[in-house]
C-alpha cells in the first residue's frame, strides 16, 4: 500500500470517529465519584449512594470483591462495605474499569463475545497489578489494574462503529499468522490501539493510560510510561502464551522483548522463568473469574 494511501485511510477513519454522534461519552458515575471523592471528608456512604444507583455495577464490584482475586476474610453483603474493605481507590479502580467496558457493550458475534473479552480483560487487569508488586513498582499497580482492563477497548469501537471493515480484518486475520494490527492498518490505515487511545483522549483519561492503550502491543514505540506499557504488555502476553483467558484478537501476538531491559530481567530466559512461575497463578485466576 503506498503512503498516499495509507494516508488517506488514516484521514477518512480519523473523520469518521470525528463525526461518530452516538459514541458513548465517558459514564456519568465516573465523573460523580470523581467529584466525590475530591470533597473533603467523604465517607463511604457517599460514594456507595453515588454507585449504588447502578444495580449492575454494584452486582460487578460485589461479585468481584467476594471473589478468591481478593482473598478477603468474610461475606462481602452491601456496596458501602465493600468500599469500607477495599478502599476508596481499589472500588473507583473496579468502577472505572467495568463502566467503560459496559459503555462500550456490544451484540456478540462468532468472533467476539462480551464474557469471554471482560474475563481476559480482568485477568490482563489483575495480572498487571501483581506484577507491578512483584517487579517493584507498587506506585504504578492502580494504574495497570486500569490500563489492563482497558487496553482493548479499541477493540470494542472497531466492533461497534467500523463492522463492516472489522469482518474484512477478520477475513484475513482468522488463517494468518500475522498480527491483527497488520491487517487493521492495511484496512482502516490505524490500529484498535489508536482507536482506543483516540477514545480515551476524548474522554480525559490521565495521559499514561492513553499511553498503555496506544502502545500496548509494542511497548518499545512509546514514547512515555515505558514500565507500566511494558507490564501491560507482557502481562496480556503471558495471557496468550499460557493459555489462560486469551483474546482471539491476541492469538498471533507476540513478545517486545524490550521489555526484558524495561522491567529489569538480566536475560530473556529470566523472563520466561518469570512467566512460568506465574502459570499456576494465573490458572488460578482462570478458575476464579470464569465463576464470576
Amino acid at each position: 500500500m503506498s503512503i498516499g494511501t495509507m494516508s488517506e485511510k488514516i484521514k477518512i477513519t480519523e473523520a469518521k470517529l470525528d463525526g461518530i454522534k452516538n459514541l458513548p461519552s465517558l459514564p456519568k458515575v465516573i465523573m460523580e465519584v470523581a467529584e466525590i471523592l475530591r470533597k473533603p471528608n467523604v465517607t463511604a456512604v457517599d460514594l456507595a449512594e453515588s454507585i449504588g444507583r447502578d444495580q449492575g455495577i454494584t452486582t460487578k464490584i460485589l461479585s468481584i470483591a467476594n471473589s478468591p482475586l481478593y482473598g478477603l476474610q468474610r461475606q462481602v453483603s452491601s456496596l458501602e462495605f465493600a468500599i469500607v474493605v477495599l478502599g476508596f481507590n481499589e472500588i473507583n479502580q473496579l468502577l472505572t474499569s467495568i463502566s467503560i467496558s459496559n459503555a462500550l457493550r456490544q451484540k456478540p458475534n462468532e468472533y467476539f463475545k462480551f464474557e469471554e473479552f471482560w474475563n481476559h480483560s480482568l485477568v490482563v487487569g489483575t495480572g498487571a497489578k501483581n506484577i507491578s508488586r512483584e517487579l517493584g513498582f507498587p506506585e504504578l499497580a492502580a494504574d495497570a489494574f486500569v490500563g489492563g482492563m482497558l487496553h482493548d477497548m479499541g477493540v470494542q469501537l472497531l466492533i461497534n462503529y467500523f463492522n463492516k471493515q472489522f469482518l474484512e480484518i477478520v477475513d484475513k486475520y482468522k488463517d494468518s499468522d500475522q498480527s491483527s494490527l497488520e491487517f487493521e492498518k492495511q484496512t482502516l490505515g490505524i490500529t484498535h490501539q489508536e482507536m482506543g487511545a483516540y477514545l480515551a483522549r476524548k474522554w480525559n483519561l490521565p495521559a499514561n493510560l492513553c499511553n498503555s492503550i496506544n502502545n500496548h502491543h509494542l511497548p518499545s514505540q512509546a514514547e512515555s510510561d515505558k514500565i507500566l506499557v511494558s507490564i501491560i504488555h507482557l502481562t496480556d502476553y503471558m495471557c496468550e502464551y499460557l493459555g489462560v483467558l486469551p483474546f482471539y484478537w491476541d492469538k498471533n501476538l507476540q513478545l517486545d522483548k524490550s521489555v526484558i531491559e524495561t522491567l529489569g530481567f538480566a536475560s530473556e530466559s529470566q523472563l520466561f522463568d518469570f512467566i512460568e512461575n506465574y502459570r499456576e497463578q494465573f490458572e488460578d485466576t482462570e478458575e476464579y473469574i470464569e465463576t464470576l
